[in-house]
């Protein structure tokens, strides 16, 4: 049920002439959330009215709720009528078809529902669920400490990489006592060079499934005790779906009162196409111009590019180790 608490929805209104919610919002929006038994299918209905509904398909077992929101200049306030939550936070639409919205617990980027044959964009009647439903993961079928002495005498293969990026080496890293704790066999990390300096790709191998997960979900609150905001330090998040592969998150560091260097970190966990205890992180830091309190969309979306290439490097290894057997 936690998952559900992630929902970041939309703001509070102070003129009582102006619509309750910005008619931009009006509609029906999806969210893919991965969870232990796969991916969910999160869908969140948008009324003019000023009402909202919520359920959610799939694995995961997060409760339907419904109930009332604002939502005006770029600022919202949800208040649930049939669970015990209110959510206030901010939002941004990038475009008609994809909401950014941040609330207590993260950033999470919402995807338009198009609308059926004969209905418009702000109708609020249910929409049908046209989407195909992505494979979920199977369970795992290798043990971790298996696949982490085959990543610890890997190479990463450089077609993974796309001009300006050039890999530099492999090596394998050893947890630090945190990292242990939170169950981490080990690291193996690929250092790679651009145009605008060195950044890193890296597979971590967990003990088993649950510790993996468990660190996922970690990572993925906005309070967590991995990205927890020291004093002076700015934090900022983005969310981007990789279909059955899962949802890849970033976040952008940036220690403002002693530091130029913005740190922006992606991480994904593994569940296609089985569920194994590896998740595939990328790094890369930029020089922040004055002025500026966070890493721009450029280094951001770089750090996204390297986990995609971190993908893409699992998909090569996969079926060296045995892996199109369990397909």
């Amino acid at each position: 049920m936690r998952h559900v608490f992630m929902l970041p929805l939309l703001l509070a209104a102070s003129s009582c002439t102006a619509p309750k919610v910005d008619p931009g919002l009006v509609g029906t929006w999806e969210l893919n959330v991965p969870n232990a038994d796969g991916v969910a299918r999160w869908v969140w209905d948008i009324q003019a009215a000023g009402l909202y509904e919520f359920h959610a398909e799939g694995p995961g077992g997060v409760p339907s709720h419904r109930g009332t929101f604002e939502a005006r200049n770029g600022q919202y306030v949800l208040r649930s009528t049939t669970i015990a939550w209110v959510d206030t936070g901010t939002y941004q639409l990038i475009s008609h078809d994809t909401l950014s919205a941040t609330g207590k617990l993260g950033t999470a980027s919402w995807t338009r529902v198009q609308p059926a044959s004969g209905k418009t964009p702000n109708d609020s009647s249910p929409s049908p669920d046209t989407t195909t439903t992505a494979p979920e993961g199977k369970p795992g079928v290798y043990a971790a400490t298996t696949l982490y002495d085959y990543f610890s005498h890997h190479t990463f293969d450089d077609h993974i990489l796309t001009a300006p990026w050039t890999l530099t080496r492999t090596t394998t890293v050893a947890p630090d006592p945190r990292q242990q704790g939170d169950g981490v066999l080990g690291v193996v990390e690929a250092g790679v060079q651009g145009s605008t300096g060195p950044a890193t790709i890296s597979l971590t191998v967990y003990r088993d499934r649950a510790a993996a997960e468990a660190a996922w979900d970690l990572d993925a609150l906005f309070d967590s005790k991995t990205f927890r905001s020291q004093p002076g330090e700015l934090v900022s998040s983005h969310a981007y779906t990789y279909r059955e592969r899962g949802e890849a998150r970033c976040l952008s560091r940036l220690l403002v009162d002693s530091s130029t260097t913005a740190t922006v970190t992606c991480y994904l966990l593994v569940q296609y196409p089985t569920r194994e205890p590896v998740m595939i992180q990328s790094q890369v830091q930029e020089q922040v111009a004055a002025g500026m309190q966070e890493a721009s969309m450029t280094a951001v979306e770089r750090a996204n590019d390297l986990l995609f290439a971190g993908i893409k490097e699992w998909a090569l290894a996969y079926p060296l180790i045995g892996g199109g057997e369990s397909q």
